[in-house]
């Protein structure tokens, strides 16, 4: 019987991912589980998946509630499995903890993960091939071709970057995008302009600047307190280096000739991009959430110390103040070159790994095709506020927002923020993974702290950074 999950967030729609980058030469073996498979029902069968939710007061707005549902859902359909779940923290709790159940053999049969995050496991040799059950023969178990083309095609073709052989080793489930906040109502009562390119962006915040030096509305504020006040926010240093980088064409990581993962940041382009980012850090433009001593810039934008502030869309709850005291606006992130445009893609996907028992992989696979489809895509996205994986699932989605009657404010935004992400749908990127890409993206946001907390010279912080992931 199918149930109805009641939710009161809305959803964020961000589709596509253009020109995903091949990751590795390594061709692994799809025949580790065969292409003709048969479902045991008659044993009972336990699998085991680790994630990174968390739970919250309301379980109606938790995401391990829903995976309950789900999981009460699928056990209706496949009484003989129990999917037992465990949430491991966050990224890159769950990458460790992985790492650290691989030698054991302790590890689960399901987890949550990034590109670069199995780049790291594959040598383990327990990451299970996923294309020999995508078109088994058995119909029960495989993907139709429907079911293949209905998943958005850039979060389908982040599960092949691993080689040149189209080895499937992950699916989509949760997907994100950066987007630009903005404090609306600041801005129109001062004129201000929405910026489209970080040039734009550099003058507004000049603007904004002065206004806080200035202007009677602040004069009640001490010097300090002034200085307290910066016109934007950049949640992720990693992200904007990656992100920056990809805009102005300038190599960070790639697929060298032979396969080789490469490490291509350490360059003068990559060098003058992060001084435009410095000058705008010391004339207090621009900061990030670890200058802010590592609090989310949300949390600062929502207090009115920031009028601009860059993250996930995943996070848009979190960039809407609770009082209503101003109206959030939503706007595409800024580009060096808007005929360049360029924006990530985030977002973790699932794998699994290898298990002796063929039993428990099949079960593993029903599970996660379960979770991923038309429906339950469509009931995440609207529960959580993240895209849904499947393009089916956007009628659903998009029927929700259009019986909503007086939509909030809060709606608003997240209306605002679906809107705002299909129209970079075009511009989404993802970088290759490797086995060290993960450690370079580590890197270069720790490369962006060291610069503007002047901790070492802008070359001194290219050159450790590259030591600390080359060698």
């Amino acid at each position: 019987m199918k149930k109805i999950f009641i939710v009161f967030t809305l959803v964020l729609i961000s589709v596509g991912l253009m020109s995903c980058k091949k990751a590795s030469g390594v061709v692994l073996d799809w025949d580790v589980i065969s292409d003709d498979l048969e479902i045991d029902t008659t044993e009972p069968v336990t699998i085991v998946f680790w994630h990174t939710m968390g739970k919250t007061v309301d379980p109606a707005l938790g995401q391990q509630a829903l995976l309950e549902v789900y999981i009460e859902d699928f056990k209706e359909l496949y009484p003989h499995i129990t999917v037992l779940h465990e949430s491991k923290g966050g990224y890159n709790e769950i990458r460790d903890a992985i790492n650290t159940a691989l030698p054991a053999g302790n590890e689960p049969h399901l987890a949550y993960s990034y590109s670069d995050h199995v780049a790291g496991y594959i040598n383990s040799g327990r990451v299970l091939p996923l294309n020999n059950l995508i078109d088994n023969k058995n119909p029960e178990i495989a993907f139709s071709i429907d079911d293949k083309n209905d998943y958005v095609e850039g979060y389908w073709n982040e599960g092949n970057v691993y080689d040149n052989a189209g080895t499937m080793l992950n699916l989509p489930f949760i997907k994100s995008t950066e987007v630009m906040f903005y404090n609306k109502t600041f801005f129109n009562k001062y004129n201000l302009s929405v910026p489209q390119t970080w040039e734009q962006v550099k003058t507004v915040s000049q603007q904004i600047r002065t206004i806080i030096d200035t202007h009677e509305d602040f004069s009640k504020l001490t010097a300090s307190e002034k200085q307290a006040i910066i016109p934007i926010g950049y949640d992720s240093e990693s992200n904007l280096f990656i992100t920056a980088s990809e805009q102005l064409n300038i190599p960070y990581t790639a697929i060298g000739e032979n396969n080789e993962g490469q490490i291509l940041f350490n360059n003068d382009e990559a060098k003058e991009m992060v001084s435009f980012f410095k000058e705008m850090y010391d004339a207090r433009l621009l900061t990030t959430k670890e200058m802010l001593g590592g609090g989310y810039t949300s949390d600062k934008f929502v207090e009115q110390e920031l009028f601009m502030s860059i993250g996930s869309t995943g996070g848009t709850n979190y960039n809407i103040p609770d009082n209503q005291a101003f109206e959030v606006g939503v706007a595409p992130l800024p580009q060096f070159d808007l005929e360049n445009a360029k924006v990530i893609q985030q977002g973790p996907n699932i794998h699994m790994f290898l298990k002796d028992n063929v039993q428990e992989m099949i079960a593993a696979w029903l599970f996660l095709k379960f979770i991923t489809n038309s429906e339950n895509s469509a009931r995440w996205a609207i529960a959580t506020g993240y895209s849904p994986v499947r393009k089916s699932s956007f009628a659903e989605v998009n029927s929700y927002y259009e019986n909503l009657t007086n939509i909030s404010a809060r709606q608003t935004v997240f209306k605002n923020v679906a809107l705002v992400a299909q129209q970079q749908i075009p511009s989404y990127f993802t970088s290759p993974a490797f086995g060290k890409s993960s450690k370079a993206r580590d890197q270069v946001g720790a490369l962006i702290v060291n610069v503007f907390g002047n901790t070492y010279s802008i070359d001194e912080a290219f050159s450790k950074a590259y030591e600390e992931v080359a060698f």
